[in-house]
């Protein structure tokens, strides 16, 4: 990368903070964003880059032209908060109540938005076209496939998105090789016994102690026929049935959420739990129905473009400042749908700094980034242009 784009990214580093101040102060759900993207469209009007609005709802799609226009490389970020009421105190604290942008999604639109005015002042220095794309819902339904579903991945040969990571220290960068985070299904247990009188419970087919019986028995499921390398978590996590104390029972309902790394193990479990809750209920006298509802897919990375965010981060922060994850997130991210599609990769931002007080959890009250970890944002992902089109321009060869 030219000095000239380093030197420019270091004289608006304060820039990239009060962008991110100021997302921060208006924090929006899901898909109702409008002072989030009047915001983004502001600042791309004021660099002069033309863009596309409502996509995939209320995403944004905005295109920097460079010199090589066979290849474009897309940077995602999200929009969107949640609902909780802020408590950090500070001057730049939500002033929207009850709602709080408590997993960083304002800094990664603040780093989109200052890769933007670094690339749109130095269009000379660009090698191939740019995409940005603002994405909302991540933390609801998700706005990554709507999104894709309008347009947003045309024409893109690869992608690169970023998390900030309250785990690791500002200054480090994390990298995770292929599966980083879960899919995510809804599971949806019904079990339909014989109601009597609680005297005489021989007289019915009590559906508590059947659904007892289906709980503990997917427990095996995991312990017993799962690979034990593999990573899956089933999570029953409300239950209800029953209408009076001295009646048995004719139905109970159960539902809860399964995290799994491999689309074979999820259809292995799927049949697995579906055999367990039907053979279960039979045996007890009963009848049971097991119901899946797939959510987002799992996000795994290339391992191509994994290399290309660890060389830089070796070659911008030193090797000491690079953490190579070794376990997934069980948790879900929608980047997973961009990954899907094209090839790319997703790391993690260090923005934890416990001089400055700065160690609360994303999705808490007081959480909060050390700004410092913006500018490295802006580099890395400059950076990961510049090395993604060499390596792209090299294939087409």
């Amino acid at each position: 990368m030219d000095k000239d784009i380093l030197e420019c990214i270091e004289k608006n580093s304060n820039f990239f903070i009060d962008i991110r101040r100021e997302l921060h102060q208006y924090p929006e759900l899901g898909f109702e964003l409008p002072k989030t993207t009047e915001i983004i469209e502001k600042y791309l009007n004021e660099f002069g880059i033309e863009y596309r609005n409502k996509i995939g709802v209320s995403g944004i799609i905005a295109d920097i032209k460079g010199k090589d226009q066979t290849i474009t490389i897309g940077l995602r970020a999200d929009m969107d908060a949640l609902p909780i009421e802020e408590k950090t105190g500070t001057s730049y604290c939500s002033k929207n109540s009850g709602n709080m942008h408590a997993c960083g999604h304002d800094a990664h639109t603040a780093i989109l938005l200052g890769v933007a005015k670094i690339l749109s002042s130095k269009k000379e220095f660009l090698p191939c076209n740019v995409r940005l794309i603002f994405q909302p819902a991540e933390e609801t339904t998700g706005g990554a496939a709507p999104m894709i579903e309008d347009k947003a991945l045309d024409g893109v040969d690869c992608i690169f998105g970023l998390h900030v990571d309250e785990d690791l220290e500002c200054g480090k960068i994390g990298i995770k090789y292929g599966a980083v985070n879960a899919s995510s299904t809804d599971v949806k247990i019904e079990v339909e016994g014989k109601s009597c009188h609680g005297a005489y419970p021989s007289d019915g087919v009590d559906a508590i102690v059947t659904m007892a019986a289906i709980i503990m028995g997917i427990q095996t499921v995991i312990s017993r026929n799962t690979d034990a390398r593999e990573a899956v978590v089933i999570n029953l996590g409300k239950i209800s049935g029953g209408t009076k104390e001295n009646i048995v029972p004719q139905n109970v309902l159960c539902t809860g959420t399964m995290r799994i790394l491999s689309e074979d193990v999820k259809g292995k479990t799927k049949s697995r739990l579906k055999d367990m809750v039907e053979y279960t209920a039979k045996a007890y006298g009963g009848s049971g129905k097991i119901t899946f509802k797939d959510s987002y897919i799992a996000l795994i990375n290339n391992d191509e473009f994994v290399d290309i965010v660890k060389e830089n981060t070796i070659s911008l922060l030193g090797m000491k400042n690079l953490e190579v994850k070794k376990l997934a997130n069980m948790g879900v991210e929608d980047f997973a749908y961009y990954v899907d599609k094209i090839p790319g990769a997703f790391f993690t931002l260090g923005t934890r700094n416990e001089k400055k007080g700065i160690v609360h959890p994303a999705h808490n009250d007081k959480f909060d980034i050390d700004e410092d970890a913006l500018k490295i944002g802006v580099e890395m992902q400059i950076l990961n242009i510049f090395a993604a089109y060499k390596k792209l321009k090299k294939g087409q060869k």
